[in-house]
């Protein structure tokens, strides 16, 4: 057993050699192998990274603010009969009338009967009136005359009592110088008191005449008055008829398109009910929902567009005409009814179609837009950098006026087409001077950024819109 241990020994000591051997040359070929891959490696030629820009387009930029509505006509009335009667015409659902065109019409032939009478009757009014007035004038006329010659038979009462009144004294003269008896003073005297009583008499008459006249004369304008009043009421009887009968005829108050009837020829109608609705469809409006949040940047006259579900790909020029004083709770959210109208001259839209109306609250006529970590700081301004013919960056000043997504709305000195860098590649930095800016595309101080513009396209060639109003969630008007 120990003879046959010793020779076995050499035989495993020899497999031993030719592992080792396998195992040393495995380590040599990779050694090589990765030594000539690092060489290669070193003496490829490095591939140099491109920096990152963006091509400067100018175009006008808007935030605007934005809700749902429905379009109703400008002006609706709902149009009644002011009379009662049995109705003759009517006009059809749909049709399209110009301003005074007769809609409706009740059977006028009663009402004509009621227009003769009244007409009589303030004939005959006026005829009373007439003749109560010939008759004062008759009878004035006859008062002035005696009154005319009452005065005449008075200063000649006084004629002949001022001669008596002469005599009488010559007589007394006579007598005292013995020329006439006392018989003939008496009869003097006498004569002259016969004198002063014709006088009294025809003053007394004169004053009896004067009364009268002006007693007649009050009465006279009494009667007058009374007369005049029973004319003004025939007068007025006849007004109120005519507008009866004209009120048999009902009139489009203005032009426009008859959207409901209320009642069918040859029934009765009266007063108390909707005859049919006429509908000023050359202008619709939109009751805009606008939220709490954005109603401070809306006023009257701002122009603004509407979009409609069943027009699509189409929006219609308007301009905001009323902003509602209050909030109305929609789903127990505050919001604002901002009126926009548009013109439907070619009625070519219609009332009830739903849409979002787009009001500009702000613009900018001349902007571009770049990536915002393109925008740098340097001295305290914002810049870009502007590649210049030589290859080169050059910063140039630029004032944000907005945000657009992850890109920074800028005014500037930057023409149109021009390159600006975004970044530059690992390791370039960048130019003196300037330096990223921190959490770029934020409102940060100074900013006058507006939040969140979007793109928006226009024949110009584009621009921006914040996307800010009320979403469809706040429902409609109800």
């Amino acid at each position: 057993m120990a003879i046959d241990a010793q020779p076995s020994r050499p035989a495993r000591r020899g497999r031993h050699r030719g592992l080792w051997f396998s195992l040393g040359f495995v380590v040599v070929a990779a050694a090589a192998a990765g030594g000539y891959l690092l060489i290669r490696s070193r003496s490829a030629p490095a591939t140099e990274e491109a920096p990152v820009t963006t091509t400067v387009a100018r175009a006008p930029y808007q935030v605007t603010v934005s809700g749902p509505g429905t379009l109703a006509p400008a002006r609706t009335v709902a149009l009644s009969p002011s009379v009662s009667g049995r109705l003759v015409r009517l006009a059809a659902v749909g049709d399209r009338v110009a301003e005074g065109t007769v809609l409706a019409e009740v059977d006028s032939a009663s009402f004509q009967r009621a227009v003769d009478d009244a007409q009589l009757s303030l004939s005959k009014a006026e005829a009373s009136l007439a003749a109560l007035r010939a008759g004062q004038a008759k009878s004035e006329a006859t008062t002035a005359s005696q009154i005319a010659a009452a005065r005449t038979a008075l200063d000649s009462a006084q004629r002949t009592l001022d001669q008596q009144t002469r005599a009488a004294a010559s007589e007394r003269t006579l007598y005292q110088l013995g020329g006439a008896s006392a018989a003939e003073v008496q009869a003097a005297e006498d004569a002259q008191t016969t004198a002063q009583e014709a006088l009294d008499r025809a003053r007394s008459d004169l004053d009896t005449l004067l009364q009268g006249q002006k007693l007649q004369r009050d009465a006279d304008a009494q009667d007058v008055a009374t007369s005049t009043v029973s004319v003004e009421q025939a007068r007025l009887s006849l007004a109120s008829a005519q507008q009866d009968l004209a009120n048999t005829v009902l009139e489009a108050p203005f032009a426009g398109v008859v959207s409901a009837t209320g009642a069918t020829v040859g029934e009765q109608v009266g007063t108390g009910g909707s005859l049919l609705t006429l509908v000023d469809d050359a202008r619709l409006e939109l009751d805009a929902q606008v939220d709490e949040s954005d109603i401070a940047q809306v006023d009257v006259g701002q122009s603004a567009t509407v979009a409609l579900d069943a027009v699509p790909g189409k929006t219609f020029a308007g301009e905001v005409v009323r902003i509602a004083p209050t909030a109305t709770l929609v789903s127990n959210i505050p919001i604002f009814y901002v009126t926009v109208q548009i013109d439907n001259a070619d009625g070519g839209l219609r009332g009830g179609m739903t849409g979002q109306a787009t009001v500009v609250v702000r613009e900018v006529a001349d902007t571009f837009q770049v990536p915002n970590r393109a925008v740098h700081s340097a001295n305290g301004r914002s810049v870009v950098l502007v590649r210049q013919p030589d290859g080169s960056y050059r910063p140039t000043a630029v004032t944000e006026v907005g945000t657009a997504g992850l890109n920074s709305v800028l005014t500037g000195d930057v023409p149109d087409g021009a390159t600006v860098l975004v970044s530059a590649p690992a390791g370039a930095g960048t130019p003196t001077g300037t330096s990223p800016r921190t959490n770029p595309g934020t409102n940060g101080p100074g900013s006058n950024r507006p939040p969140g513009a979007v793109p928006f396209v226009n024949p110009g060639g584009g621009g921006f819109r914040s996307p800010r109003g009320v979403s469809g969630g706040a429902g409609r008007r109800p």
